[in-house]
């Protein structure tokens, strides 16, 4: 995690250390007026230098933070899967600074019994028994009231996706992906790393390219959404 966020007491949000990017623009800048560089960390001041990349939040960006896949069976490991995608989404306090409150999607699978469940955040989205080698579930969460959104307030809602599948296909590259998730559009792993800039992915998406190339599947979505790395997600 970048030295410019903080994790807060309670693990749940991290907050901008302001106090290294205050001193880093007042030794560039002189004694600049308290007000302009607190415009500088929520991104209003437009006449001084902004901060580094790494260091600049966009409360409409989600942002990946931890990726865990474990296998978990009693007897035989790879019957249970559990897999977790921690992510943030940032938010405005009352006194003007940025929070990136964490929350977490998990997918609960046994692949033996086909039966496996969803949550956000420890509540439960859905449970089902997928009949095939192959399971998928959309929904929209509002995190602020923890609950699936329902048809008349789309609001405040998330667009979320999950796609799973028990084991790699024939022809598959060796770090195939058998887990998915996409949240607001975006693949998880297209999301910016928090602290790291927006497009630190972009030299890894292109070998994935040329993979794709020579005939190599990476994910479960180049079979269920063939087209999505240029179409993207209806």
């Amino acid at each position: 995690m970048n030295q410019s966020w903080d994790r807060d007491d309670d693990g749940s949000a991290y907050t901008m250390n302001s106090v290294d990017l205050l001193s880093k623009t007042t030794s560039e800048h002189g004694d600049a007026d308290q007000n302009q560089l607190e415009g500088i960390v929520e991104g209003r001041d437009e006449t001084q230098e902004p901060p580094p990349e790494s260091m600049q939040v966009s409360v409409g960006t989600i942002y990946q933070i931890d990726l865990d896949a474990e296998h978990t069976g009693k007897h035989r490991p790879q019957s249970k899967r559990n897999i977790s995608w921690k992510y943030g989404i940032p938010e405005k306090t009352e006194d003007g600074a940025v929070k990136v409150r964490e929350h977490e999607a998990k997918l609960v699978w046994s692949t033996h019994s086909g039966k496996y469940a969803i949550y956000v955040d420890g509540e439960e989205v859905h449970s089902h028994t997928a009949k095939g080698s192959v399971l998928e579930y959309k929904w929209k969460w509002n995190h602020a009231r923890a609950c699936i959104c329902n048809e008349d307030d789309d609001s405040h809602c998330v667009r979320m996706r999950i796609i799973a599948c028990r084991k790699p296909p024939i022809r598959s590259n060796k770090d195939f992906r058998c887990y998915e998730f996409i949240i607001a559009g975006k693949v998880f792993r297209e999301l910016p790393i928090l602290g790291s800039g927006n497009h630190q992915n972009n030299a890894e998406f292109q070998n994935e390219e040329n993979e794709l190339k020579n005939g190599q599947l990476l994910s479960i979505l180049d079979i269920i959404e063939p087209g999505w790395r240029s179409d993207g997600f209806a």
